[in-house]
């Protein structure tokens, strides 16, 4: 065992890059121009971001007449109560709450409406991209349980299809058009 008596030894402290050894920084390929990480493997174009539609929030991919037949129909179905047809992956039977929901994401998303349908929070608007995936989260939360227990998980549902369906032109119509 050592004892506190005998000399500290002091050793030579090495720098890191002796020992590994220092990368060499990649050079600009010519012609391509320094713009993000990973410039240097040459030049990648930025991805273009989609043209906002006018009269609509931001990450709205529907055009505003859309929308409000999306509220007109839904709001058809509503009122048709047992007869009501509302295609909604997560519907269980009650169709009434599901047409309700979706006219209340599409009034909210043509700014019919102060308060946001899940979380009643007020907005101004035309209301941020964040705001609408904000508002997708809290559904898909209601419908999961999540949290917002006070609010009815078939309102939830279709709130959440309103916004995917006005957020991706793939997703499907959540109400059927009137005929």
């Amino acid at each position: 065992m050592a004892s506190s008596s005998e000399p500290w030894n002091e050793h030579r402290q090495v720098p890191v890059s002796e020992i590994l050894g220092t990368p060499e920084r990649p050079t600009i390929l010519p012609g391509a121009a320094a713009q993000w990480p990973g410039h240097e493997y040459g030049s990648t174009p930025m991805p273009p971001k989609p043209a906002p539609i006018p009269g609509v929030p931001g990450a709205v991919r529907r055009q505003r007449t859309e929308l409000e037949q999306l509220r007109d129909d839904a709001a058809r179905q509503y009122h048709a109560g047992e007869a009501a047809r509302v295609e909604v992956y997560a519907n269980r039977g009650k169709d009434a709450a599901v047409a309700h929901g979706v006219w209340a994401a599409a009034a909210w998303l043509l700014g019919e409406l102060q308060a946001s349908p899940i979380s009643s929070e007020a907005y101004t608007y035309p209301y941020t991209a964040r705001e609408v995936g904000r508002e997708k989260t809290r559904a898909l939360d209601c419908i999961e349980r999540n949290a917002w227990q006070s609010v009815d998980e078939d309102y939830g549902a279709g709130v959440l299809h309103a916004l995917e369906w006005a957020t991706n032109t793939e997703k499907q119509r959540p109400v059927p058009p009137a005929a």
